[in-house]
């Protein structure tokens, strides 16, 4: 009797890797978008810091110095928010990243495993195609064909 024909399991174990390759690019899509806010806000607040030395070196009143001031604090707080963000979406590629290989790994194996199966049923076909001969050779024998 033919062994279970591993092609089905062998396509679904594909598509989850296929799945897991879409999730992977996903999650790298999130955090490069994240990593381009960090770096944004960065240079928002580089310039702003920049402008207020400026100013400072003129004349400025103090209702604008501390208008600058709570815009700094502002920019470092969403600074430090989207820093959090970005470790959270680098350790959701991470486990992106794991659960591809994870998945590409079960699909490596059933195609091994598949490749196996073929050997064996084709190793008892021949043995089988041999005894059969065999069985053919000692009929006609004996028949003295």
């Amino acid at each position: 009797m033919k062994p279970f024909n591993l092609d089905t399991v062998l396509d679904y174990r594909k598509r989850l890797e296929d799945i897991a390759i879409h999730r992977l690019a996903e999650a790298k899509r999130q955090e490069k978008i994240i990593q381009q806010k960090l770096d944004e806000d960065r240079r928002n607040l580089a310039a702003l810091i920049k402008e207020i030395e400026q100013l400072q070196n003129e004349t400025i009143s103090i209702l604008d110095l501390i208008n600058f001031e709570n815009r700094i604090l502002f920019l470092k707080k969403n600074i430090h928010s989207v820093k959090t963000k970005l470790h959270e979406k680098s350790e959701n590629r991470n486990k992106m990243q794991e659960n591809l290989i994870e998945k590409s790994k079960n699909r490596q194996i059933m195609a091994s495993l598949k490749d196996q199966q073929n050997r064996a049923w084709k190793k008892y076909l021949d043995k089988k195609e041999v005894a059969m001969l065999d069985e053919i050779a000692t009929i006609r024998h004996d028949a003295g064909i």
